[in-house]
């Protein structure tokens, strides 16, 4: 998946998270986070949207990690201060062990090779750092978007990566699992707001479909908007799986 230009131009605006909801995330995260003196990588960072709140949940020192260069510019427009490196997830390019934790939001389901990309979180990592990864993992159909827009999530489709799959990997490079947890989050206080966020096409899986798809998806949408069959909040749970690298570091 390719975030070029125009998705980066409204992607905060489909995609941005309220105060709150960043705070229960941080709450879920806060226990793996490294305090002031440490390092967090912010893994396909996107326009930053965890990069602050990351650092103000511990003072920890926050790198931004993203491969589109339009996504990248937003996040500098955003965020002038911020340390933003450009890479991808199966090569991220640090030294190792310069990373007590690696936040990774929304990354998995495009990662193209899951083994380098654990080989990539082992190596930056110090021993016994965490790896915090944020996604849907659960039921597709508990996504309130599922309905309207099925073929998003299609059987076999990048966006149904499942956990286990994951997590096998991960434990192939070393890492442990230590905490999964499920975080409610509103998507959108009412339904007019909802279509707002869908018409900007940011999620990867609504990007993906084909235009005729998405209009029709977005029409039926609009519909239950208008005649009140769909009301707010629209509220989603989404996960968080953590898992920890092991004592020792691999040869850098």
């Amino acid at each position: 998946m390719t975030y070029g230009f125009a998705m980066a131009a409204g992607y905060d605006r489909g995609r941005g998270l309220r105060s709150r909801d960043l705070e229960r995330w941080m709450a879920a995260a806060r226990p793996y986070l490294p305090s002031a003196g440490g390092r967090i990588l912010d893994l396909g960072a996107g326009t930053g949207r965890f990069s602050d709140a990351l650092t103000r949940a511990g003072g920890a020192s926050v790198v931004a990690c993203e491969p589109s260069a339009a996504m990248r510019a937003v996040l500098h427009t955003n965020r002038p201060g911020a340390l933003v490196v450009g890479g991808e997830a199966e090569s991220v390019p640090f030294r190792a062990g310069v990373f007590d934790a690696v936040w990774a939001s929304q990354v998995v389901h495009h990662v193209r090779d899951l083994p380098a990309f654990a080989a990539g979180l082992r190596h930056v990592l110090r021993p016994e750092g965490h790896v915090l990864l944020r996604g849907g993992f659960g039921p597709v159909r508990e996504l309130p978007l599922y309905r309207y827009f099925p073929l998003a999530w299609a059987p076999g489709s990048a966006a149904l990566l499942p956990l286990e799959r994951i997590a096998g990997v991960l434990a192939d490079a070393g890492f442990l699992p230590v905490d999964h947890v499920r975080v409610e989050q509103t998507f959108a206080e009412t339904a007019d707001e909802l279509v707002e966020r869908v018409r900007a096409r940011s999620l990867s899986p609504l990007a993906a479909l084909p235009d005729e798809a998405f209009e029709r998806g977005l029409a039926e949408l609009r519909s239950d908007a208008a005649s009140g069959a769909l009301t707010g909040p629209i509220v989603e749970r989404l996960d968080l799986a953590v898992f920890r690298a092991p004592h020792a570091s691999p040869a850098a």
